[in-house]
């Protein structure tokens, strides 16, 4: 985990920023491999890739509350 304490109130907003773009991203890209009818793919290795795409997630979605309550605790 990123220790953001020691981040200015501006990195922390480019930070937060970031991590909400990077978390969008994964996102689309989970949906976008989730609805492919047209691709041949074993369930699997479809699961596997779901359990990627949700473990980077939730990743992602710690980071951003970590983030945001750095930049509320005053910390920065």
């Amino acid at each position: 985990m990123e220790d953001f304490t020691a981040l200015t109130n501006e990195e922390l907003k480019n930070r937060l920023a970031y991590l909400k773009e990077e978390l969008q991203d994964v996102e689309n890209e989970r949906s976008f491999i989730f609805k492919q009818s047209g691709m041949h793919v074993s369930s699997s290795k479809i699961s596997m890739q779901m359990e990627e795409f949700d473990t980077e997630i939730k990743r992602l979605k710690s980071q951003i509350d970590a983030c945001c309550e750095a930049m509320t605790s005053g910390q920065a």
